[in-house]
């Protein structure tokens, strides 16, 4: 009798643990981070640098100058277009739109009034 419990016991456990596998596969992952559907690219222009925003190949974004900065002033460097690019590509991929950056967002980045 002690045998035949033991293996009622033994087949419940599987069981139970092949229906929790089975459920856990189907769980809510989207805590998980996907791929970014946008890509950034630095360009120059008369007045500096600026960078782009694209979703699959459509423009979303081209900033050709530095915002809170006087005088239509690009970017000084190509790395500052991408990094400021990046910061907004992140605010983006975040779902915070606009993805409007502050003066001290600019000056962690080290871009200041130049």
């Amino acid at each position: 009798m002690k045998k035949k419990n033991f293996i009622d016991l033994a087949i419940s456990i599987f069981a139970l643990t092949a229906i929790y596998a089975l459920f856990s596969q189907n769980e809510d992952k989207s805590h998980i981070m996907s791929p970014s559907q946008f890509s950034t690219e630095a360009f120059e222009t008369d007045r500096g640098w600026g960078y782009r925003i694209r979703q699959d190949t459509t423009t979303v974004i081209e900033q050709r100058s530095v915002l809170h900065i006087a005088g239509n002033q690009g970017f000084q460097t190509k790395q500052q277009a991408l990094v400021t690019a990046q910061l907004v590509k992140h605010k983006l991929d975040h779902g915070i739109f606009p993805p409007v950056l502050s003066r001290q967002e600019l000056d962690s980045l080290g871009i200041r009034n130049q």
